[in-house]
């Protein structure tokens, strides 16, 4: 895949999905449960006023809305995987998870969408071998990578 952007920081990931999405009404995220649910609450409060919805693992049936709310995004009512576009987090590539991409590309054929976008840290989704591949078939990967410390007396 080609370069398009670069993001810097956590302000410009919420900008630079924003933009990919500006167009699009419904967005549906999947993720692994806990370690993505947060993930995509953040990424989804800057769109708040699209149809969002989560869906846990490969567990298409337990598709949840999210919600804007006085805490911020939460989960919501079951709800219709379909949107016209379909998230991929990072965490369903991470080997602990155990998530083939034979598995994923089934899932995808379940759920009906126009583009696909995939959301990573440190590029977990082309170590995978997720990207790059007529399988999964991108339309666009947003890859960040985080660096920090901890600091103490």
């Amino acid at each position: 895949m080609e370069k398009i952007t670069e993001i810097k920081g956590l302000g410009g990931m919420l900008n630079g999905f924003r933009d990919l999405v500006k167009d699009d009404k419904s967005i549906t995220f999947i993720g692994t449960p806990g370690f993505c649910t947060p993930f995509a609450q953040f990424l989804g409060f800057p769109i708040r006023d699209k149809k969002l919805a989560f869906v846990p693992g490969l567990n298409i049936e337990k598709a949840r809305e999210m919600v804007a709310t006085e805490y911020g995004m939460e989960l919501g009512d079951a709800t219709s995987p379909d949107a016209d576009v379909v998230v991929i987090l990072g965490g369903m590539a991470m080997p602990k998870i155990g998530v083939s991409i034979e598995e994923m590309a089934a899932l995808l054929e379940k759920i009906e969408h126009k583009k696909l976008i995939g959301v990573c840290f440190m590029g977990i989704l082309e170590q995978a071998g997720w990207c790059g591949t007529p399988v999964m078939g991108f339309d666009y990967v947003m890859n960040t990578t985080l660096m920090g410390d901890i600091s103490g007396k």
